[in-house]
């Protein structure tokens, strides 16, 4: 089966917006073995998407189209499609319900122009949107599939996951080569020093390996390809073992896996509490902790201590402490995490104190230079980092590593 994606949206073609979704569904697609042989984007001109829906329907046997299935006036794909094949847009009762709840929630009656997510081609599979009012649908014509979805990633993505995936699933033979990947993610190391340590593995032909630089962390991406799915994932539990031998526990997780993720799910499982003392993240930390649902179970709270009279009278850091050694220091840390352990009465209070930039720094406390404290029912200690790059840069980067600070403390308690 041969693909094309099709993004509409002026937007997009004028680089004001990232065309994410295709990244995304060429991944999906090339997982169930379907080859994307076309990246089209086309701006909302109805001439030029009639003509690209035509040119895709000749040469490729699954089209996916995202954007233009909203309520405005340069919405068209849905009509176009329609248009394109020969069919009567028709109005889907169950979507012009959803449509009505979603505003009668917000206490409003429905527009009438956002009635027109509520029409789809004749014989259109509706695909629900459970984050937004237009819906995605699935066309059939004779040997051809296509496929509308909308255009925001965050509604565009649980639609394929859930419905486009399996329905394309259930067509592509049994017997079909597919690309089965696998991501290692890796934390505390460089590309250089991982591709040092992973040298002799890069150069296996199976699965092929190949290592990708994310902001705070490295991805290791294994492929292999093959119609056998018990082999693939043979091949790929092999490489990955072999990987963890080398890298221990600088290996964080895999494929899905997030480090807050991994560490709000460790912290409800041990039953430990948290809080947090930042400064020079300015809060960054809690923010991430709380972004994950049912995060109120462990985190109790934070403080951004980012004055010394706030780090003394609040968190009980000692005027000498901050005379003698600075702000920046990791005794200050230690005691900011002590304090904020003590004030919330958690099992665990994790400090952030450092210089972000782009000035402040020096000779002696050069920009980049954090400190992270730990205090537990072990004691406390705090350990000296020195990151680089822009504010924002080094804020990000000091948050990853005080939430893997917090993951390898509990990787110790699960050893006793």
């Amino acid at each position: 089966m041969k693909a094309e994606i099709i993004a509409t949206g002026t937007e997009i073609l004028l680089g004001q917006t990232l065309n994410t979704s295709a990244h995304y569904i060429t991944g999906k697609l090339s997982e169930l073995g379907i080859e994307v042989d076309y990246h089209t984007t086309v701006g909302d001109n109805k001439e030029r998407l009639r003509y690209i829906i035509g040119q895709g329907l000749e040469r490729s046997d699954l089209l996916v189209i995202t954007g233009g299935t909203g309520p405005t006036r340069d919405d068209l794909s849905k009509e176009l499609v329609a248009e394109t094949l020969g069919l009567e847009m028709v109005l889907d009762q169950d979507s012009l319900a959803r449509i009505e709840e979603f505003f009668a929630q917000r206490g409003s009656k429905v527009p009438e122009w956002e009635k027109k997510q509520a029409y789809f081609p004749q014989g259109s599979l509706v695909l629900p949107n459970p984050n937004g009012t237009a819906p995605g649908a699935i066309l059939q014509k004779e040997d051809k599939y296509i496929i509308l979805l909308p255009g925001p990633p965050s509604e565009m993505e649980p639609i394929f996951q859930e419905h486009v995936y399996p329905f394309l699933e259930k067509r592509v033979p049994t017997d079909s080569t597919r690309m089965n990947v696998r991501v290692i993610k890796v934390i505390g190391l460089s590309e250089g020093e991982l591709e040092e340590k992973l040298a002799h593995l890069l150069n296996s032909l199976e699965p092929s390996m190949t290592l990708l630089s994310k902001h705070s962390e490295m991805h290791i991406r294994l492929i292999f390809r093959s119609s056998d799915q018990e082999k693939a994932k043979e091949k790929l539990d092999g490489a990955e073992l072999a990987i963890r031998e080398i890298l221990g526990d600088m290996v964080y997780g895999t494929d899905e896996d997030t480090m807050v993720g991994l560490v709000s799910e460790g912290l409800k499982e041990y039953g430990l509490t948290l809080a947090t003392a930042e400064s020079c993240t300015g809060g960054m930390l809690g923010e991430v902790l709380t972004q994950v649902p049912g995060s109120s179970e462990y985190y109790l709270g934070g403080v951004i201590s980012y004055s010394n009279d706030l780090k003394a009278g609040f968190l009980g850091v000692q005027q000498e402490t901050l005379e003698k050694h600075g702000a920046v220091s990791k005794n200050t840390a230690m005691e900011m995490a002590k304090g904020i352990r003590e004030k919330a009465k958690a099992d665990l209070g994790i400090s952030i104190t450092g210089i972000a930039g782009p000035g402040g720094g020096s000779l002696e406390k050069p920009v980049g230079l954090v400190y992270i404290g730990l205090a537990t029912q072990r004691g406390v200690e705090a350990r000296k980092f020195q990151f680089h790059g822009s504010r924002d840069s080094i804020r990000q980067l000091t948050v990853q590593a005080a939430l893997d600070w917090i993951r390898r403390y509990m990787s110790k308690c699960e050893r006793g």
